[in-house]
């Protein structure tokens, strides 16, 4: 009787998850299964990073800004995560700031991947309205999935393995 209702709450926490995962990753759905619309960030050290450039690797693009308080919330997650997953090419694309409260939010709180204003493209063609949502685009440039909100390590994790090899 006990491993009966193991296995039935087993089962619908699988199918909870698994709805979950496809309606977070629904947030952007013009975007699912195209290719990544065009973005290039400016970083406070000069080297602009640009997204299609880094094809033939995953990348996390990390919409945030400096006076988001869910931003500097999933950072630790972000950063943990680009240290151990290093196959994965982490962005992180500053919105709706100045360049001063990049660089007041990277003193309080740097990262270990590129971070930096929107200088070509934008926020808005990734259907982001405000901050901080995530797309997971695989190694082809095509976008495998987004969540808007802050990450925690778990959710992120799970992400992480739609766009991993």
């Amino acid at each position: 009787m006990i491993s009966a209702v193991a296995i039935v709450v087993g089962s619908v926490l699988m199918v909870s998850l698994a709805w979950g995962l496809q309606h977070a990753a629904m947030s952007s759905p013009h975007l699912l299964g195209h290719t990544a619309p065009d973005l290039a960030i400016q970083p406070l050290d000069g080297q602009k990073v640009v997204v299609r450039d880094l094809r033939g690797k995953p990348v996390v693009v990390n919409f945030w800004a400096s006076w988001c308080g869910p931003c500097a919330q999933e950072l630790p997650f972000l950063t943990d995560a680009s240290k151990s997953h290093r196959n994965i090419a982490f962005v992180g694309a500053d919105m709706q700031d100045t360049a001063a409260g990049v660089h007041a939010f990277e003193q309080q709180h740097p990262h270990s991947y590129p971070v930096g204003q929107i200088v070509s493209g934008s926020y808005q063609a990734y259907g982001v309205v405000g901050p901080p949502v995530t797309i997971f685009i695989d190694a082809n440039g095509v976008v495998a999935a987004s969540f808007a909100g802050p990450l925690d390590a778990t959710t992120l994790d799970r992400y992480l393995s739609l766009i991993s090899a």
